[in-house]
């Protein structure tokens, strides 16, 4: 492979990159307004806002990872 074709390989790749994380950074961006949407329009109606997202470790799930001899914190 020729150097200057190198440098070709290696700049899309840091355009993919960047791409990636600019999308992630604008998903970032939008749960955000509509977290803050949510809170506005409950809290308007004297109403606390559901918790509607999951927990990161249900206890199902640590009771099927000690029910297979595993440690849940993965230590």
């Amino acid at each position: 492979m020729s150097q200057e074709n190198l440098y070709e390989n290696a700049d899309h790749m840091w355009k993919t990159h960047m791409q990636t994380l600019m999308k992630r950074k604008k998903n970032l961006q939008i749960a955000q307004i509509i977290d803050e949407a949510i809170k506005e329009h409950y809290s308007l109606q004297g109403l606390s806002v559901p918790n509607w997202k999951r927990r990161r470790d249900p206890q199902w799930w640590i009771d099927y990872l000690i029910s297979l001899d595993l440690d849940p914190q993965n230590r």
